[in-house]
């Protein structure tokens, strides 16, 4: 079940600009490296510093998938190495299968790899079904603190926005962050139930 929320000018926008491919169904897409021999400790996004260091990527992906292995390659070479990226094999692994389907449940990622979350300093940003230009990154980070620490999700390729800010979505987004970063299963039925309980309607 997809959550449907309020989507953003802003967001559109950003990400017409970042420009991603829906997983198997987009061609491939080509980012660039950056041209400095020395990488940058921070990005600056319109006043906002990112730093690279605190950028993290988990992602579930297919070991078949020529999507899944662009984006194993690009995350490393563009966020410093091997040490950037998480990466949860799906083929002949049950675990992953069932916390991809529990991801599937709570967001609609219907079976499209890689599905990729962008965390920053430990909190969860943006999720993507697919790929997206990695590095946009630090722009996709920015635009999600500025949206009242929003998390960006990208998924069938609609566009939303889960406000931190507002309590039918904390549940919501703290199982996504279980689901990616803790790497563990989560009550999704409950989840479910609060984000129903709680809706003015």
């Amino acid at each position: 079940m997809v959550v449907k929320v309020k989507k953003t000018g802003i967001l559109l926008m950003l990400l017409v600009l970042v420009g991603f491919a829906s997983a198997c169904l987009g061609s491939d897409s080509n980012t660039s490296s950056q041209t400095s021999t020395e990488s940058p400790k921070y990005v600056d996004v319109n006043g906002t510093k990112i730093y690279l260091d605190q950028i993290h990527f988990y992602m579930y992906g297919a070991k078949t998938c020529p999507h899944c292995r662009n984006m194993k390659t690009q995350i490393p070479s563009v966020y410093g190495g091997e040490d950037a990226l998480t990466y949860y094999e799906l083929i002949d692994n049950e675990t992953n299968m069932e916390l991809f389907r529990q991801l599937n449940q709570l967001t609609g990622i219907t079976g499209g790899v890689p599905a990729i979350a962008i965390v920053y300093n430990d909190s969860l940003q943006a999720i993507f079904e697919g790929e997206f230009k990695v590095n946009a990154t630090p722009e996709i980070i920015a635009t999600a603190m500025k949206e009242n620490g929003g998390v960006i999700m990208v998924v069938q390729g609609q566009i939303y926005l889960l406000p931190r800010n507002d309590p039918r979505y904390s549940a919501l987004i703290d199982a996504l962050r279980t689901i990616f970063v803790e790497h563990r299963g989560v009550d999704v039925q409950s989840v479910l139930e609060k984000l129903k309980s709680n809706s003015t309607g």
